[in-house]
């Protein structure tokens, strides 16, 4: 049986939900200097100054922590892309497609950890539950854009569009500093004709099928 990766316990008071940013912060920093496998409990505990216990108190094992560290990281990257629900009806599905690249790019600039963490065991990814709330924020956006698209294609298109950005993570992790840039247009350019291809134009599939 798996461990567990959940949280021990969830501080209700504000120092308790400090100290868990700062051993979370710390984990972060320790997995950016010397990546997932390296990390430990005791590293992570150091580097925050606090006791070994201290950690334990709070979750059971170095899954847990990175589990809750990338549902930190998820909050965040939800509070970025929220506005774009409002703004999407007034942007160019360029823009659209720009701003979201480009603001996940700033937020792996800002986050060195977040590259460290794409190859974590399954089991510290967020929740499904999480997953499905970025997944019906895309699908705003999308139909903002496209008022009349279905509810269900919406959620196609932004389940795929979410996946390429995942792709673009690994990319982006994989290339030197001096390629990235380049690499990132590249991708802005087959993300932009994907979704114009699916949003303004049903698709023949084999079988002489639309794939709506």
């Amino acid at each position: 049986m798996p461990a567990s990766t959940e949280l021990r316990r969830f501080p209700r008071q504000s120092r308790g939900r400090r100290r868990v940013d700062a051993l979370l912060e710390a984990a972060a920093a320790e997995i950016r200097d010397v990546g997932y496998e390296a990390a430990t409990m005791s590293s992570i505990a150091t580097r925050a100054g606090a006791s070994i216990g201290s950690l334990y108190q709070f979750f059971p094992n170095k899954g847990a922590v990175v589990q809750a560290l990338r549902e930190h990281y998820c909050e965040e990257f939800e509070q970025l892309w929220a506005p774009l629900a409002v703004e999407a009806k007034h942007l160019s599905l360029e823009d659209l497609v720009g701003r979201m690249v480009d603001s996940t790019v700033c937020f792996i600039e800002q986050h060195p950890a977040f590259l460290a963490l794409l190859d974590a065991p399954g089991g510290t990814h967020a929740p499904a539950a999480v997953r499905e709330r970025f997944q019906q924020l895309v699908a705003t956006f999308l139909r903002a854009r496209r008022p009349r698209m279905s509810p269900e294609k919406a959620l196609r298109l932004a389940t795929m569009t979410l996946q390429m950005i995942k792709a673009m993570n690994f990319l982006y992790r994989d290339q030197s500093p001096g390629e990235r840039r380049p690499y990132i247009q590249e991708f802005k350019i087959l993300l932009l004709r994907y979704l114009e291809c699916r949003m303004d134009h049903p698709i023949e599939v084999k079988g002489n099928h639309q794939l709506n």
